[in-house]
């Protein structure tokens, strides 16, 4: 019988991480600011932050908490990822049953070559290179 503290809780996301680094971040920002005003306005704003982070970690309304680490996921990843990367990634992965990928020792360009054909040496349209390799 497992009735833990955090049996039923949300635990920690990305949100709950996120907001506690900036909370770090924050306190670390007071500890050098001189004027008292100002050190006290950033230490209550470190304060709100860890205050958040651990009311998310321990709440119980688990689908909200996790509507709002997608929102913040998504709203990173707005920022982050080129969707022809993203498009790339994704054939790759599907390109990988039937090709191995090198990378070219003398210019560090990519190559794909087919898979099971044991060793064959590879020449790098780039620059010409021969190398072996075991596919």
């Amino acid at each position: 019988m497992n009735n833990g503290f955090f049996s039923g809780r949300n635990g920690s996301d990305a949100l709950s991480v996120f907001l506690t680094a900036l909370a770090l971040v924050t306190a670390t920002a007071a500890s050098v600011i001189t004027t008292e005003t100002a050190r006290i306005i950033v230490s209550l704003a470190a304060a709100v932050l860890i205050a958040l982070a651990a009311w998310r970690m321990l709440s119980r309304n688990i689908a909200k908490r996790r509507v709002e680490n997608e929102r913040f996921l998504s709203f990173f990843r707005s920022f982050s990822k080129d969707p022809q990367k993203a498009e790339e990634k994704k054939r790759k992965k599907e390109e990988r049953k039937t090709h191995a990928y090198f990378k070219c020792p003398e210019c560090k360009k990519e190559l794909r070559v087919p898979r099971g054909k044991g060793k064959i040496r590879i020449t790098c349209p780039h620059c010409g290179h021969q190398f072996i390799k075991k596919t």
